[in-house]
């Protein structure tokens, strides 16, 4: 499994989420102004292979966990966006030890309403205009990620983003993008945790964010004005302060 690392610091382990794989953002670099920043490939994500015995989401998170221990990086910082903030969640809930802070960004993960009502988009069945309308602030902006029909995208772009969502059909598919039992697992997080998330996210809203922060004993919820659901990508400098700003406090 490759991994990016960037910076120096105090370890910040990141999980990207389903349309980002390992690419190195502008957010990655300026947390590697403050921070050690590590940003796996994911298995199944771009060239590292899924193993045969992976098949949910809570596999991901033991693996991601066993890496912690294996480069000694514990107790070490974690932020997960989007899916990679589920698998961040699933970690938290299982190990405290190894993890001096979390930050979920816009995260996958819950069910927070009845079962017939939906709480997640299924972003997979969208056409790129559609997911620009909901994932995106700006939709004029969504020409920079690299999913199915966006403008220009490489066959290796393509191949490698189709890759990843399929190794997340495999993994978080039934039920869609949530775990029935983590939302009362959460109540288990003892570690320092900032649920952050794009006020105008409308793949997973804000009301959604609400809860995972509820669910979660002595967390912070900060939104991102002007951002949808890659915070990150579409306000990096605001995304960046209030997470340095976050785990900065909590390593004093």
């Amino acid at each position: 499994m490759g991994c990016r690392v960037g910076g120096s610091g105090s370890p910040l382990l990141v999980l990207p989420g389903i349309d980002d794989g390992s690419e190195w953002l502008s957010c990655h670099q300026a947390l590697a102004n403050r921070f050690r920043v590590l940003l796996p490939a994911l298995p199944g994500f771009g060239r590292s292979e899924l193993p045969q015995w992976m098949d949910s989401v809570d596999d991901l998170a033991y693996f991601m966990l066993d890496l912690i221990e294996r480069l000694s990086l514990g107790p070490a910082n974690l932020l997960g966006v989007g899916f990679g903030g589920w698998v961040a969640a699933e970690m938290a809930v299982r190990c405290q030890h190894e993890l001096r802070g979390l930050v979920l960004a816009d995260a996958f993960g819950i069910k927070v309403s009845q079962p017939w009502v939906r709480d997640i988009a299924d972003i997979f069945v969208l056409t790129h205009e559609q997911l620009a309308q909901l994932a995106w602030h700006d939709p004029t902006a969504a020409r920079e990620l690299k999913v199915p029909g966006a403008p220009g995208l490489s066959e290796h772009d393509l191949l490698e983003s189709l890759r990843r969502r399929q190794t997340v059909h495999m993994l978080g598919w039934k039920p869609f993008m949530h775990n029935p039992k983590l939302l009362r697992r959460l109540a288990r997080i003892r570690v320092p945790s900032l649920v952050i998330w794009g006020e105008s996210d409308r793949v997973v809203s804000p009301e959604y964010g609400r809860a995972y922060h509820k669910a979660i004993p002595g967390s912070r919820f900060k939104t991102i004005p002007r951002a949808g659901h890659y915070p990150y990508r579409e306000r990096p400098e605001e995304f960046v302060n209030a997470v340095t700003g976050f785990l900065m406090e909590i390593d004093r």
